[in-house]
């Protein structure tokens, strides 16, 4: 028997199946489709928007057949001050389950409770939408929920290019951009998007003139290739916190910059790959992200591999929560009033370290470096840093004790003299590329012969730890009232400058 045969057979047996729920399905699917708008509703109020933008997500139409229903919805944007409304229509099919008709086609028999495609309608508000990516289908959107209320889907933004009609210099294109997503019922879950080129050119605008300082930046071009995004979210019991991964890279990137007086600028990225993790231990938020870039060449010059490890560790999350809701307050007060000045964003954010800094300080945050670096195939030149502070810290240099603030403190540094050496001669004088190695050299016997560092034939070393109470730089024991002594100068030095 032929497998179209048996394949066949079994759409017809799921169809029988799935007849006599079909109708009862589009009404459980029309229930909590309308579930899944007013979810959205209570996401767009959360977003902190203010008061001047009204926007909110509505049903207009749901005709529901057997197998089948019409959706038409609109997201309606608000300007209540200008008194503008943009009407954004989305025009969607719904296919009921239990075994939804779209499905079946693709020969997917997972039980589903609906299934829909839509697109985005043309009207005055979309119209620019339909110009600019030049295709009858801007935007199309697939889903589909489980029984478990559970909706996967993708949302495909079509390529296009759009340009500042006063300055058609200034432009920005695209290709296709894809966004994929899998959320379950309680807003927890994945997405991800893949953008294969992107451009943008940005040139002076006509009211700049040409009377500008030589030095300032003319123009700008830049190029990305190949970006790659996802992430998993889960909300938690703080409104702006989310625990979760993500990764991100890009095969390419390139920006170029040109000033007045002609001169170029240039900068090149490739194979940058990231990732981040935000994690909670108790009421406690850990943050960790890596980032490489595979290649880094500026104005022509390559300078290697680079690296940016860090860690910022058991922050209090619910001073963590409220300096992001401060951040949003300051994004909302200077929309709302034009007129609002940097004297009440200072006031926004002092508030917030009056109220909620002490209980981050207090609480030991954690934050390492591991590493930063450049590499080259001759070696490196980088950081590692871990710096923890003890419960409740007291700095009283004239009470002494600096030492038992830190449960950890480690400073590492490691500059390999070739790599060193290459980095800068591509950027030296002509007439001073002969003298690097020398200065170099120069510069790390000075250094070792003070015990800042320790010198050998390859590489140049710092490591400053605090071990078992005491602070060791490169081995030796740094007596305590030695450092309150050079900090204690540090103090009087800044403010005799503030004066």
């Amino acid at each position: 028997m032929k497998k179209s045969t048996v394949a066949l057979g079994v759409i017809v047996a799921l169809g029988i199946v799935g007849i006599g729920g079909a109708w009862f399905t589009g009404e459980k699917a029309q229930t909590e489709y309308l579930r899944q708008i007013e979810l959205a509703n209570q996401k767009f109020q959360s977003l902190g928007l203010p008061d001047s933008v009204n926007l909110v997500y509505k049903n207009k139409q749901f005709d529901r057949s057997f197998f089948t229903s019409q959706v038409e919805d609109e997201v309606v944007i608000s300007l209540p001050k200008e008194g503008q409304v943009f009407t954004i229509p989305l025009s969607t099919k719904l296919y009921h389950g239990p075994f939804p008709l779209n499905q079946l086609e693709k020969f997917n028999f997972v039980p589903t409770m609906f299934s829909a495609q839509g697109v985005i309608g043309k009207n005055e508000t979309t119209q620019p939408l339909f110009d600019f990516l030049k295709s009858d289908k801007p935007v199309q959107y697939q889903a589909s929920t489980s029984y478990s209320l559970a909706t996967k889907g993708k949302v495909e933004l079509a390529a296009g290019e759009m340009a500042d009609p006063h300055s058609p210099q200034n432009k920005i294109s695209w290709s296709n951009i894809n966004i994929g997503f899998d959320i379950d019922k309680d807003r927890a879950g994945k997405y991800d998007m893949t953008l294969d080129e992107v451009t943008a050119d940005l040139g002076p605008s006509s009211a700049d003139g040409d009377s500008q300082d030589a030095t300032a930046v003319k123009s700008v071009k830049t190029k990305m290739k190949g970006m790659k995004l996802d992430a998993s979210f889960n909300p938690t019991k703080w409104a702006y916190i989310y625990t979760g991964k993500g990764s991100y890279s890009t095969e390419s990137f390139e920006m170029t910059s040109t000033d007045y007086a002609g001169k170029t600028t240039s900068l090149i990225e490739k194979g940058l790959k990231a990732t981040s993790d935000i994690s909670l231990n108790g009421d406690f938020v850990n943050l960790k992200s890596e980032s490489a870039v595979d290649s880094f060449v500026l104005d022509g010059k390559e300078l290697g591999k680079l690296t940016n490890n860090s860690e910022l560790n058991h922050i209090e999350a619910n001073a963590a929560n409220a300096l992001i809701e401060a951040v949003f307050t300051v994004f909302k007060s200077v929309r709302d009033d034009k007129n609002v000045n940097d004297e009440v964003v200072s006031e926004i954010l002092s508030s917030w370290v009056e109220e909620h800094g002490m209980a981050i300080f207090n609480n030991q945050p954690q934050l390492k470096l591991n590493p930063v670096s450049i590499s080259d195939n001759q070696g490196k030149v980088s950081l590692d840093l871990n710096v923890a502070l003890a419960k409740d810290p007291k700095f009283d240099l004239m009470k002494g004790s600096l030492y038992k603030q830190f449960t950890d403190f480690a400073v590492h540094i490691h500059v390999d003299k070739a790599t060193a050496e290459k980095i800068m001669t591509q950027f030296a004088p002509e007439e001073d590329k002969a003298l690097i190695k020398e200065k170099i050299e120069e510069q790390a016997k000075q250094a070792a012969a003070q015990n800042i560092v320790v010198n050998n034939d390859k590489n140049v070393t710092l490591a400053l730890v605090l071990e078992n109470g005491e602070l060791k730089l490169n081995g030796q024991v740094i007596p305590e009232e030695q450092v309150q002594g050079v900090l204690f100068m540090l103090i009087m030095s800044a403010a005799m400058q503030g004066k």
